[in-house]
């Protein structure tokens, strides 16, 4: 489900809205206003092992699983 931050025109609170239909009308948990201006987000792509690049794995697309037992490319 997509999580939108909308900003109120009315008072200037920041807001977090899982909208469901583009048409749905959201109002301002604060203030009940209705100028709610869509901010642009920034998405997460740190890994756990806070790089900030994705960690694509070996041959078989997972991490550290050439030559492992088990691993799809272990002989």
């Amino acid at each position: 489900m997509p999580i939108y931050e909308y900003k109120c025109g009315d008072c200037g609170t920041v807001s977090e809205f899982i909208v469901l239909k583009q048409d749905e009308e959201i109002t301002c948990p604060l203030c009940g206003g209705a100028k709610l201006t869509k901010l642009m987000s920034a998405h997460n792509t740190a890994s756990s092992s806070g790089s900030s690049m994705p960690d694509f794995g070996g041959c078989c697309g997972s991490p550290g699983s050439c030559g492992t037992p088990g691993g799809c490319c272990s002989g």
